[in-house]
C-alpha cells in the first residue's frame, strides 16, 4: 500500500508530499489542474520512462518518492532480487535535465528492470490506455482459471515436467529412433574416415619436411652436378685428372730431391681429399633423388591431412580427440536401444495421462467460464451495459501447452443485435472502462497487488451509471487500497479520503498542489463535480447523494 507520496520539479508541480491512507481515495481538480501530471510521477515512480521534459523548467532535475508498506509476497520478491526489506519501502526515482535517470530502493541503486518486477507487486494503474494486460488474448486463460483453479491443472504440469525430462534423455540418446540411426550414421561415416587416414601426431611436420625437402632438391642437385664435373669434368677440364698428371710429372723427380718428393706428397694428399669429397657430394645428391609418384604421394597425404583438420577441430590432436569421443558416442547410441525403448514407453503412458487430464481440466474450466460470463453479464447490466454479451470462446489445439489443450479469448457485444468479436477489435474506450471495472469486480485482485489506481475510469458515463461505478470501486476498496482520478460527483462521493488537484501562480510561475479535503471541503468539491452547486446548497446535496450511494452499496 502506498502510504506516502513525494513529488519534486516533476512538470508544474514544484514540491508536494501527501499522506494516504486505505481503502477508496479520490483525486479531483478543474481540468488542467494537474491530475495527469500526477499519475505520470506515479508511473514513472513504478517504473515507466518519462521524457526529460518533465523536469520542471529552471530545475537539475525531477524526483518522485514512495514509501510502501509491504506484505510476505513483496518481501518474497526483494529477497529474490537482493533487496533488504522490513515493512516498509522507500522508493526513490530521478530524472535529470539531461536526460539521464536513477532509481533506488531503501536507499540502494537498482535497474529498471528489478522495479517493474518489484513494483507488480506493489501497485496496478488502470487507464484510458493502460488495459494491455486484459486485451492480450495470451492471459485470457489465466484470468478463468483464477476463479477457481481446475483441479488436476497441478498433477498436469507435474505430467509434462516428466515429459520434459524423458525428451532430455532421448536427446542424449540421439532423440527418436529415426533421428538416432541417422546420427549413427553419421558417426560411421566420421569414424572410417577418420580410421582410414591413420592419423598419427607427428606425421604432418615429417611430411612437410619432405615437401620442403623435394622442392629444394633441383636446386642442391644442380649445385652438385656443377662441382663434381669441375672436379671430373671432360678431358678439356678436370680438376682431378691435372692434379693426376700433375703428380705424374713429378713422380720421376721424387727420388733425386727431398723437396719435389714432399710437393709430390702434397699433390697426391689434395687428391684423395678431392675424391673424398666428390664421393661425399655423390652420397649426398643420391639422398635427394626421389621420384614423381613418391613426391605426388606426399602432396595427396597432405590434402587429406589438411581435410581431416577442416572437419574435426583445425588440428590432428582435435582430430584423434574427436575419433575417441566419437567412437565412445556411437557405442553408447548403438547399446541405447532398451533404454529408448523403455522411457518412449513411459512417454506414452504419460502422454495418455497427461490428455485425460488436459480433458478433466478443460471440463472444469468451461463450467469457470459460464460462471464468468453470468458474472460479467451481472456487472456490466449495473453498469449501463445492458445489452453487454460476453463469451469465452474455447479452441482445443493440437498439443499440451502448461495450461492444457485450450485456447482461450474473449468475446464481446456492446449492444444488441451486435455478433460477438475479439475484445480488442470492438470495445470502445469508454467501454474498455466499465469493462476492466466490472472484470475486477468479478475477479476481486487477484494479482494481490496493495494498491490499484484508475486513472479517469468515469470516461464516457455519467448519471445512474457513475453511483454504480463507484459502488464498484468501493467494493474492490474493501481488499485494496485503491486510488481513482475522477470527474464525478458520484464517484467523488464514495471516498475514504478525498484530495483535490489545483494550480495557482506566483511569481509569473504556474504551479500545480494538491490538498486532502476536510468534510466541508469535501461537500464543495462534490457540488462543484456535480455542476457548480452553489455553497448554499452543497450540504444538503452531497448528503443526498451520500444517501443514494450508501443504498447502491448496500
Amino acid at each position: 500500500m502506498l502510504t506516502n507520496l513525494r513529488v519534486k520539479n516533476f512538470a508544474l508541480i514544484e514540491e508536494l508530499s501527501i499522506n494516504l491512507g486505505e481503502n477508496l481515495i479520490v483525486f479531483s481538480g478543474e481540468t488542467g489542474s494537474g491530475k495527469s501530471i500526477l499519475m505520470n510521477a506515479i508511473s514513472f515512480l513504478i517504473g515507466e520512462k518519462i521524457d526529460k521534459a518533465f523536469v520542471r523548467f529552471g530545475a537539475d532535475y525531477a524526483l518522485v518518492e514512495g514509501i510502501f508498506s509491504v506484505d510476505e509476497k513483496v518481501k518474497s520478491v526483494c529477497d529474490e532480487l537482493g533487496i533488504e526489506c522490513c515493512d516498509e519501502l522507500l522508493i526513490s526515482r530521478k530524472i535529470k535535465a539531461d536526460g539521464k535517470s536513477e532509481t533506488r530502493v531503501n536507499g540502494s541503486i537498482i535497474t529498471v528492470a528489478m522495479l517493474k518486477k518489484l513494483t507488480r507487486a506493489l501497485v496496478d494503474i488502470y487507464g484510458q490506455h493502460q488495459h494491455q494486460t486484459l486485451l492480450n488474448e495470451q492471459s485470457h486463460i489465466d484470468f478463468i482459471d483464477s476463479i477457481k483453479r481446475p483441479e488436476g491443472l497441478d498433477a498436469y504440469q507435474d505430467i509434462l515436467s516428466q515429459i520434459d525430462e524423458i525428451n532430455k534423455k532421448l536427446c542424449e540418446f540421439g532423440g527418436d529412433e529415426g533421428k538416432r540411426q541417422r546420427e549413427i550414421d553419421i558417426l560411421e561415416f566420421e569414424l572410417k574416415e577418420l580410421n582410414d587416414a591413420s592419423l598419427s601426431i607427428n606425421e604432418e611436420e615429417e611430411l612437410l619436411e619432405k615437401q620442403k625437402r623435394f622442392k629444394n632438391t633441383q636446386k642442391v642437385c644442380e649445385a652438385i652436378t656443377g662441382a663434381t664435373s669441375i672436379l671430373e669434368g671432360d678431358d678439356n677440364f678436370s680438376i682431378l685428372s691435372g692434379l693426376k698428371t700433375s703428380a705424374k710429372s713429378l713422380l720421376s723427380a721424387t727420388l733425386e730431391e727431398k723437396e719435389i718428393e714432399n710437393a709430390y706428397s702434397r699433390l697426391e694428399s689434395v687428391q684423395i681429399e678431392l675424391e673424398d669429397i666428390k664421393e661425399s657430394l655423390m652420397s649426398i645428391m643420391e639422398s635427394y633423388s626421389f621420384s614423381e609418384e613418391e613426391c605426388e604421394m606426399v602432396e595427396d597425404r597432405l590434402a587429406i591431412l589438411k581435410n581431416i583438420k577442416r572437419k574435426y577441430g583445425g588440428s590432428i590432436e582435435s582430430a584423434i580427440t574427436y575419433m575417441d569421443e566419437a567412437s565412445k558416442k556411437l557405442e553408447f547410441l548403438q547399446n541405447s536401444d532398451f533404454e529408448c525403448q523403455k522411457l518412449e514407453k513411459q512417454k506414452e503412458e504419460l502422454t495418455e495421462k497427461a490428455r485425460l487430464l488436459a480433458n478433466q481440466i478443460s471440463k472444469a474450466r468451461h463450467e469457470n467460464a459460464k460462471i464468468f460470463e453470468q458474472n460479467m453479464k451481472d456487472e456490466l447490466s449495473q453498469l449501463g451495459m445492458k445489452n453487454a454479451q460476453i463469451l469465452v470462446d474455447f479452441v482445443s489445439l493440437n498439443s499440451f501447452t502448461k495450461n492444457g489443450t485450450d485456447g482461450v479469448r474473449f468475446l464481446f457485444s456492446a449492444n444488441k443485435g451486435e455478433p460477438l468479436k475479439p475484445l480488442t477489435s470492438v470495445i470502445s474506450g469508454g467501454e474498455m472502462s466499465r469493462f476492466m471495472l466490472a472484470f475486477k469486480a468479478v475477479m476481486g485482485n487477484n494479482n494481490g497487488t496493495g494498491t490499484m489506481i484508475f486513472d479517469e475510469i468515469d470516461n464516457g458515463i455519467g448519471g445512474e451509471v457513475g453511483f454504480f461505478v463507484g459502488a464498484k470501486l468501493k467494493k474492490i476498496a474493501k481488499n485494496s487500497q485503491v486510488i481513482v482520478v475522477t470527474h464525478l460527483a458520484s464517484i467523488g462521493v464514495m471516498a475514504d479520503e478525498h484530495f483535490k488537484v489545483f494550480k495557482t501562480s506566483s511569481n509569473e510561475r504556474t504551479v500545480s498542489n494538491i490538498v486532502k479535503l476536510g468534510e466541508n471541503e469535501k461537500l464543495l468539491e462534490i457540488a462543484r463535480l456535480a455542476g457548480g452547486i452553489s455553497e448554499k446548497f452543497a450540504y444538503s446535496y452531497a448528503q443526498e447523494l451520500k444517501q443514494k450511494a450508501t443504498q447502491i452499496c448496500a
